[in-house]
């Protein structure tokens, strides 16, 4: 073997061993275009460019179960439609933020939910105290 073969492999070889590398220092969850809501601005930001005029009303640690029931595979079939990756979550913590939502109309207290999962938000919808288990996506989706 000549020595430019040799060097033709190494670098191939070093290629390779970067490219493995790469592989495995990225995040097992990361999608493109993934938006981070560090902050309750931020968040309640984000619910404004919804169309929604909120009033941060609680923020509480919740765990998103392992094994979604019948309610939750719908609530997930839901954030599926929005883009949010919530049966990605099952089994972590979540940071659960609640609103007053001002803006809906009528006389039914109507609230805008969050779960967020390291800045990310994996769940959002909207419901009546009224009806709570009756919910729609945050850009009306049902």
């Amino acid at each position: 073997m000549t020595r430019r073969q040799v060097l033709y492999i190494l670098a191939g070889a070093a290629l390779l061993a970067a490219a493995g590398a790469l592989m495995l220092l990225r995040t097992p969850d990361t999608t493109d275009n993934v938006v981070l809501y560090p902050d309750a601005y931020s968040r309640e930001y984000y619910l404004n460019l919804c169309g929604w005029q909120v009033t941060l009303l609680q923020e509480d640690m919740v765990t998103i179960p392992r094994q979604f029931n019948d309610t939750y595979r719908a609530y997930s079939q839901l954030q599926e439609k929005q883009g949010f990756p919530l049966s990605r979550h099952k089994g972590e913590q979540a940071l659960r933020c609640t609103y007053q939502v001002e803006n809906y109309g009528g006389d039914v207290p109507v609230r805008a939910e969050l779960l967020l999962c390291g800045g990310v938000i994996v769940a959002g919808s909207i419901y009546t105290l009224e009806q709570p288990s009756v919910q729609t996506g945050l850009h009306g989706e049902t």
